[in-house]
């Protein structure tokens, strides 16, 4: 059986929140789960296997102004459990869109508060293969966009593009 979860947002009194929420259809309730190890707001969420991932988003420092929240956190859907990852965003992402294919997890566009712009990155999370995660750039959008939904439709295997190739290692983008 599949269950409707929401983790994090603001609430109508700007209360930056961290709570995970998951909607059990059979008994027609929302049910409070651990909460997530941070506040986030702007942020996606993607489930693979029996992981939930939560990427990118934004909280309040000290001083109640938005930063990025550039770790990933997973959350263990059977042990109730939360886990800081070794792995990091690239770059920071808010608003993004996101899409999950063959155990990747692709976070798209978006939006920087550093520069107070949209993005055009898209950013790959593979987690295929346990303890050797990792974060690498796919193509880049034809043009910057924050707010923006994704999906992986079906096509002809000569029109997808081998996001394979494009793959860059994190270690070797130290310097972006």
């Amino acid at each position: 059986m599949m269950a409707f979860s929401a983790a994090g947002g603001v609430t109508n009194t700007a209360q930056y929140q961290n709570r995970l929420m998951v909607y059990d259809p059979g008994q027609n309730q929302w049910l409070a789960r651990s909460p997530m190890l941070q506040r986030r707001v702007y942020h996606v969420m993607a489930a693979v296997e029996r992981q939930l991932y939560v990427l990118g988003g934004n909280d309040l420092d000290y001083n109640n102004d938005r930063i990025l929240v550039r770790h990933i956190d997973s959350y263990d859907i059977d042990m109730d459990q939360w886990t800081r990852c070794t792995f990091s965003l690239l770059t920071g992402q808010n608003e993004a869109g996101v899409s999950v294919h063959d155990d990747r997890i692709y976070v798209v566009g978006g939006y920087s508060i550093w520069t107070n712009e949209p993005l055009a990155c898209i950013q790959v999370l593979d987690v295929s293969t346990k303890g050797k995660e990792e974060v690498f750039y796919g193509p880049t959008l034809p043009f910057a966009s924050n707010g923006a939904a994704t999906c992986f439709l079906p096509a002809p295997y000569f029109t997808c593009p081998n996001l394979q190739t494009l793959q860059v290692p994190h270690h070797r983008i130290g310097a972006l």
